[in-house]
């Protein structure tokens, strides 16, 4: 029985990677107990679920678990809604719910509408179908993995981290961006005065980094991504450059979405933190119409990034988390 502590499971779904952490929650502290993870070139239904059930036997399971599990954004709308300033939170989603099922000629009992943020009239929301969310939740039941408590969008991950280690208290128009090179996306995110105001997909095959990486060094992403060796990625800088050219530009187009000229700071979530140092090294040679420098976390763990945000949202079921240890 779990009396003095709380256990979280949580399975990181991405584009080429699997991966199942075991953390443990006492109090206002929580700490990473154990991760397996299995890297794949392509990751299709079938080699997702067969690549869950491998992992899962190697991996405790308790009835008590609060377990936790993103769902990949393909599955997953996002959409800014206007909503009567006057309504309270429950009625601005009832609305926001109404009017999302009219925009997508969806019945609203076929809908899962999640909110991002509600402020000022304004609303982002996430939005699935209830069959699709079902099918995927039983879907990773079938492969062995026990049944969800929660069910995140897939860039949340990256956002309960945002949270834990840079918010709140934000000025001005800040930016965040998250490239994670097992996705085959980046996200831009826009927030005003520490409310968000945007959030977008961009599609880019991230993954060709790691053909390069293979061809200079030799190196297989799974030694890489799990630190068995050391290697300078140095050489990935003028990949990052050309990179960085396509995100001032997305940056502006999200920018203009929401009517903002410029954003006062940014912040940047690389995942896997191996990829760190030629970014930053990129980053600080580039010269961009909106695009500046921020502060990028680096975290020294063998868990990735999105994984650690999913252990952060886990934790949250049950209280505040204040001290991550890893």
């Amino acid at each position: 029985m779990q009396i003095f502590y709380n256990d979280i499971l949580a399975l990181n779904l991405c584009s080429h990677c699997v991966e199942v952490v075991r953390a443990r929650k006492r109090g206002s502290k929580l700490r990473v107990l154990k991760k397996v993870s299995s890297v794949v070139d392509t990751l299709d239904d079938e080699k997702r679920k067969e690549t869950i059930s491998s992992l899962m036997k190697g991996m405790e399971k308790d009835l008590e678990d609060i377990v936790v599990v993103n769902m990949p954004m393909e599955n997953v709308l996002i959409m800014r809604i206007k909503v009567p300033p006057s309504l309270n939170r429950q009625n601005a989603m009832e609305y926001a719910t109404m009017e999302i099922s009219r925009n997508l000629g969806i019945v609203p009992e076929q809908l899962i509408v999640a909110p991002l943020e509600i402020h000022e009239g304004e609303g982002l929301f996430f939005v699935s179908k209830v069959n699709q969310v079902k099918a995927f939740v039983s879907e990773l039941m079938e492969a062995g993995f026990p049944e969800t408590d929660v069910v995140i969008p897939d860039v949340v991950k990256y956002l309960e981290f945002f949270d834990f280690y840079f918010k709140r208290r934000l000025k001005g128009i800040t930016v965040l961006v998250v490239a994670s090179f097992f996705n085959d996306y980046y996200s831009i995110v826009v927030l005003k005065d520490d409310h968000y105001r945007s959030c977008r997909m961009v599609f880019s095959i991230f993954w060709d980094y790691m053909d390069v990486v293979v061809e200079n060094t030799g190196i297989q992403p799974k030694e890489l991504f799990e630190g068995m060796v050391e290697v300078s990625l140095d050489f990935l800088q003028p990949y990052f450059g050309d990179f960085l050219l396509e995100l001032d530009r997305e940056v502006k187009i999200s920018l203009d979405e929401v009517s903002l000229d410029r954003a006062n700071q940014f912040f940047y979530i690389i995942d896997p933190p191996v990829f760190f140092h030629p970014f930053v090294q990129a980053l600080q040679k580039f010269e961009g119409a909106v695009l500046k420098e921020g502060p990028i976390p680096s975290v020294k763990s063998s868990v990735s990034t999105g994984g650690l945000g999913l252990l952060l949202r886990g934790g949250r079921e049950i209280g505040k988390v204040k001290h991550l240890s890893v």
